[in-house]
């Protein structure tokens, strides 16, 4: 026997083992962090909806400003151009997306524009100028102008905005808050701005 052969064959058996060790570590390493990185992965479904140039992502609980936008716009078209003959379907139409915890909200806010529309023998007419979208709160406001004609007298037009936050649920497009009120958004501009003269009023009836 050959016993310089036999060391170096047990020598190059040794490196291979060594070898064979340092790579299986680097498997369980690597699975590991695929592991993890695929358990805090959400899938991302890609879209491009109507009237939009660019292609938007929705994940699970989120999505772009450009989607949010889009379902804004559909909303304020919606529930602007209400009428008695139309509000059960606008209500059979929104409730698959209407939050549990706001749906008698939004419903009476529905059921008020149309009890006016019915008192008062009008009609009205939603046009949408602008869709804006704040960052910072998530909120869509829509923008336009609401025509309101009667059975008597000239048509009359004045600004409108409905202000939405939508939220995803699921990939589920959901309406957790809804206002509407004459004039420009209240965003957060307009909300300091308001804060800031309430501030100096009391400040100033408290000095009379």
């Amino acid at each position: 026997m050959d016993f310089h052969k036999f060391v170096a064959s047990y020598m190059d058996s040794r490196r291979f083992v060594a070898v064979l060790e340092a790579a299986v570590v680097c498997l369980v390493i690597s699975n590991c962090v695929l592991s993890s990185v695929l358990l805090g992965h959400r899938d991302a479904v890609v879209l491009v909806p109507p009237h939009l140039n660019d292609e938007v992502r929705v994940l699970a609980d989120r999505s772009s400003e450009g989607y949010i936008k889009a379902w804004g716009l559909f909303l304020g078209e919606l529930v602007g151009n209400i009428s008695p003959t139309n509000l059960k379907f606008i209500q059979k139409s929104l409730e698959p997306m209407i939050s549990p915890r706001v749906y008698r909200q939004i419903t009476d806010i529905l059921n008020m524009q149309a009890e006016e529309i019915m008192a008062d023998h009008i009609s009205i007419t939603f046009e949408p100028k602008t869709v804006t979208y704040e960052k910072e709160t998530g909120l869509v406001f829509v923008t336009g102008q609401t025509h309101v004609k009667g059975p008597t007298g000239p048509a009359r037009s004045f600004l409108r905005t409905y202000e939405f936050l939508i939220e995803l649920e699921d990939f589920r497009p959901m309406l957790t808050w809804m206002e509407m009120y004459e004039g420009n958004p209240h965003d957060l501009s307009f909300r300091t701005k308001e804060k800031e003269r309430k501030a100096k009023r009391k400040v100033k009836h408290e000095d009379d």
